[in-house]
């Protein structure tokens, strides 16, 4: 990559594929140079994300995720689960530590919303909103010594597959006084039809080169890609995106009619190793026949409803269905 130092750059990627993007992004952020912050856009095809420390299981909606062949892509940044699609813009700050600013970083953002005529605030520790609703999130992380902090703007996200995928915990949603996530987030076209995907791009360029004094010098995101396919692949792993917080001991409790029931499973690299069945009911043969169907095979909430219909009937794997 022939980066300039003193250069501001402006990047926007043409490729939807999510891995692809989130290595370009690191590998700029990974080569960013003195006096020379990058500016990179780019946006996913139907892909969930979740942050680098997260249990997938608990977030979203793995099953029907992967079979309605939606992306599910494990980020190098913290934070929670979001929904990506083609209505969404995504930007990266990729900086040195010393032009690292967050807040300098955010006005680019705020300006650039305050240009399309939305008064925007930022809130909390990630959140920028319109009026109390939530239209990007941000995180951040560091590689090399260089940091990055990156986000999403909905401009026209498709808001349903928000609860279709992604699961929130009632604490959250209390502490934010509303009933849904999807009352919690607002796309831009919303609230004004006229704005789309390039004059937000637009508005975001304008602003990053007020902000940083520019002009920028456009960096074709390929320029990324002598490095970006091998990370690409990591991303993609399985290991990666699964398995790599997935608790050793997952267990699951319930109380229905006909008494309680406690499954305890141990998980090593996504393969069941040991199944315990604690329960009260009177089918005293259930706790080894979960077993026998469990042990040894790929850990998946369908794997164990499906053990429960062979050790107990429907009406118990409907039960069991409803504490995983």
């Amino acid at each position: 990559m022939n980066l300039k130092p003193d250069t501001i750059y402006f990047s926007r990627s043409t490729s939807h594929d999510p891995y692809i993007n989130l290595a370009r992004e690191h590998v700029l952020t990974e080569n960013v140079l003195p006096g020379s912050p990058i500016l990179y856009l780019w946006s996913n095809s139907p892909t969930v994300v979740i942050g680098k420390n997260q249990d997938c299981y608990a977030e979203c909606r793995v099953e029907e995720i992967l079979r309605d062949g939606v992306n599910l892509v494990r980020r190098f940044s913290g934070g929670g689960a979001v929904w990506h699609d083609l209505g969404n813009l995504c930007f990266s700050f990729c900086c040195t530590r010393d032009d690292y600013d967050v807040q300098k970083q955010t006005d680019v953002i705020l300006d650039a919303m305050r240009s399309l005529g939305f008064n925007a605030e930022k809130t909390g520790r990630n959140d920028i909103e319109i009026d109390g609703r939530k239209f990007s999130g941000n995180a951040y992380y560091e590689v090399g010594g260089n940091k990055c902090h990156h986000g999403t703007v909905m401009i026209s996200c498709d808001m349903s597959k928000l609860g279709d995928y992604l699961t929130v915990s009632e604490t959250k949603l209390k502490k934010h006084a509303v009933r849904s996530v999807r009352s919690r987030v607002v796309n831009l076209s919303d609230l004004d039809p006229s704005v789309n995907e390039e004059r937000v791009a637009d508005a975001l360029r304008t602003s990053f080169e007020k902000i940083y004094g520019g002009p920028s010098e456009y960096l074709p995101a390929e320029a990324a890609d002598r490095d970006a396919p091998e990370l690409a692949a990591e991303l993609r792993n399985r290991n990666w995106i699964i398995n790599k917080l997935l608790k050793d001991a997952v267990t699951y409790s319930g109380t229905f009619d006909w008494g309680s029931v406690t499954i305890s499973l141990t998980v090593s690299e996504n393969t069941i190793t040991d199944c315990s069945v604690t329960t009260d009911h009177m089918d005293s043969e259930i706790p080894r026949l979960m077993a026998d169907n469990i042990i040894g095979k790929p850990f998946s909430n369908k794997l164990i409803t499906d053990a429960a219909l062979t050790a107990g009937g429907i009406g118990f794997s409907e039960d069991i269905s409803t504490i995983l």
